[in-house]
Order: structure tokens, then sequence, then C-alpha cells
């Protein structure tokens, strides 16, 4: 439709472990509006778990966190569901968990939301847009992110949860996936701050260049790639 307001791609990414081979899979869909308001929608899939997450998340113009709904299921069963409101400083959150029951939370930040994590990878690529690239040499710290979990898989949940990161630019790059070959920016993240992820290995994230479309992300920690398997443009 020509005259259609809203331009979406979809994507598939897979899990890639290093002995294991596939443990887990992804299905995106990006969709832009007429004021470049981003949202994400994700289904996410880790096979060892029955991990099931369904996310989506806005970000406005200038990639700043704007509301999310995060539901999780985790060994095949209901684990929990919360709605997530962002605005300056605050963040507010209504959320149901297996575990605690109905709940109502509400943290003010020491400045404006950075970034928000809710556990799709293609969503930990929207992350590196945080980067100040008129300061590309830099390794630049983050204070005021929120994510709903503080585990690797994001099996808990969900809630807010404060957490800090470190991101670095590494350069432009040419990679092949399954998908294609993409030119992308490569970062990494890392949590030098934290005690208990200091020790963990960065994160390395390809993207694409202005979009921020996940291309391929490495782990280390968990000995495993995340990579574009198919890419479909509006």
């Amino acid at each position: 439709m020509s005259n259609d307001p809203y331009r979406s791609v979809s994507g598939e990414v897979l899990y890639l472990h290093d002995d294991a081979g596939q443990v887990g899979h992804e299905n995106f869909v990006i969709t832009k509006d007429l004021n470049l308001n981003r949202t994400l929608r994700a289904i996410c899939r880790i096979y060892q778990e029955d991990l099931l997450r369904d996310v989506t998340y806005t970000v406005d113009q200038n990639w700043i966190p704007q509301d999310a709904f995060v539901r999780l299921s985790v060994d095949g069963v209901f684990k929990g569901s919360s709605w997530f409101k962002f605005f300056g400083d605050i963040v507010e959150c209504e959320n149901f968990t297996k575990e605690a029951g109905r709940a109502s939370q509400k943290q003010i930040l020491r400045g404006p939301i950075q970034s928000f994590g809710a556990h799709p990878v293609s969503n930990d690529a929207w992350g590196c847009a945080a980067f100040d690239m008129s300061r590309p040499s830099e390794k630049q710290y983050f204070d005021n992110v929120v994510t709903t979990s503080k585990t690797a898989h994001g099996n808990t949940g969900p809630s807010i949860m404060m957490t800090e990161k470190y991101i670095s630019f590494h350069g432009k790059e040419n990679i092949s996936v399954p998908a294609g070959n993409f030119d992308v920016n490569y970062y990494q993240i890392s949590w030098d701050g934290r005690e208990d992820m200091k020790n963990w290995p960065p994160i390395h994230i390809w993207t694409t260049h202005d979009d921020f479309i996940i291309v391929k992300i490495r782990w280390d920690h968990l000995k495993s790639d995340y990579v574009l398997n198919r890419l479909d443009l509006d």
C-alpha cells in the first residue's frame, strides 16, 4: 500500500550453541510510524528451558524507551506478564508474576532512561542506539538502564530491575550470515562496574547502521552465536 503510514521489516534469528547446535530462535517485526516511532514485536524460544517470551516494545525517533509489554512462560507454563511505561526519569510497571502475584512498581532514576532490555536479541541490538557516535573512540557508560531480569536468559520476572552497562564501538564491517551480506556497525557491551557481572565476557553485537537491526551477536558466556537467518523488507 503506497499510502500506508507504517513501514515494517520482519526477520528470524537463530540461537546457535557451540556444542549443542540450534538451541532456540526468535521471530521479530519492527514497525515505524510517520513520527519515526519504532515498535518491536518479538517472540523468543529457548528450547532447553521451554521458554517462550512475547515482547512489544516502542521507542521514539531518538530511540528513547516509551512503553513495553512482556509475557514470559518457562517450562511450558506461565511465569509472569508486565506492562512498562517510561517517561523522563520515571519507570512504572504493572505486573503479575507466578511467584509474587499482582504488583505495581515505580522507580525514579538518577536521570532520563537511557536503555531498556527485555531480552530478545533484537532488543539487545536496539540498545546500541544509546551510543553517542560523536565520541566513537570512547567506552561510554550508561547507568539509567532498566531490564526485566538480571539472568542471562531473562527467565525471571518480568519486573523493574536496574542495571548498568558500557558500550564501545569497534568500527564498520561487512559480515555474512544466513540472511546475506550486511554492512554493519560492530559494538561491544560490558558490565565492568557490576559485582555480579563484571567477570562476564563482553557481548559482541553487529547491527545495521541506522536501524540497529540485529545481524549477529556473539556471547562467549553462553558459548552462543545469534545470527540473522531471514530479513524481509516492507
